[in-house]
């Protein structure tokens, strides 16, 4: 795995899961200091098709969401170590979420 991957590559990648089935888009990253650089502990994953990610930024807007339309955005927060980035183009979890019953928590 890569120990070093700069963000702006990541953000906005499909993640697929152990299978190669689609698990994501990676929205953002949380991170500690770590001294004089930032330690990512996790990823934020959200809906990986481009109709959901519509309809989740409809949500935003309280016209649309007084209406009905658009839906608050499910959003996972996936620990760093899950990941394998030695490809930073095609992350892919290395782990099926199915394997242990544990989804990354909501964010």
């Amino acid at each position: 795995m890569a120990s070093e991957v700069r963000l702006e590559r990541l953000l906005g990648k499909l993640v697929v899961d152990a299978f190669g089935l689609p698990f994501g888009r990676i929205e953002d990253v949380i991170a500690e200091p770590q001294g004089d650089e930032y330690l990512v502990t996790h990823l934020l994953i959200g809906p990986n098709s481009r109709l959901a990610q519509l309809l989740a930024s409809a949500h935003e807007l309280p016209t649309l969401r007084a209406l009905g339309l658009g839906r608050r955005p499910r959003v996972r927060r996936v620990p760093w170590s899950w990941f394998d980035l030695t490809d930073p183009d095609r992350p892919q979890l290395r782990r099926s979420v199915a394997d242990d019953g544990q989804e990354g928590t909501r964010a």
